[in-house]
């Protein structure tokens, strides 16, 4: 009598559980690997854009501030201008009454676009062509799961 092929990756994890275990163990550990420095990649790559941002911020400072000196006659006029449109800016963040809204909109950016959602593991899913049973007397060991790109 012959056994399905859905029954029979059945019929193997149950003849031999330890290698089923073993075997997703290896599979969590692998996918967390894989998510891990996919978090790590973005997190890089955020703060080198957020330094790049602060270089460009600072030098297009200072070349306005440069700029306004020249057309104001001036040495300090345009410098003492940025500073203020900066102090500006601080006040009204700080008066801005709803902080926790900005707080949660900003963490949720964040998490939208640095962290990837986990998933659950699987069972089951990665081994479409189960190994049938030996009858020769050996156990059949179901192969290592490659793992699944999301």
């Amino acid at each position: 009598m012959r056994i399905p092929k859905s029954i029979a990756k059945y019929i193997d994890v149950a003849s031999n559980p330890g290698v089923y275990i073993r075997i997703e163990i290896e599979r969590v550990k692998e996918n967390a690997k894989h998510k891990a420095t996919d978090i790590i990649t973005k997190v890089v790559i955020f703060a080198a854009m957020g330094i790049v941002g602060l270089f460009i911020l600072i030098f297009g400072s200072v070349t306005l501030g440069l700029y306004l000196n020249d057309v104001l006659d001036s040495s300090s006029l345009g410098f003492l201008i940025i500073t203020g449109f900066y102090v500006l800016i601080l006040v009204i963040l700080l008066l801005i009454s709803d902080k926790e809204k900005i707080v949660r909109k900003m963490l949720g950016f964040a998490k939208n676009n640095v962290a990837i959602t986990l998933t659950e593991p699987q069972q089951f899913e990665q081994d479409p062509e189960p190994q049938q049973p030996q009858h020769n007397g050996n156990v059949a060991h179901p192969k290592v799961p490659e793992r699944v790109n999301p």
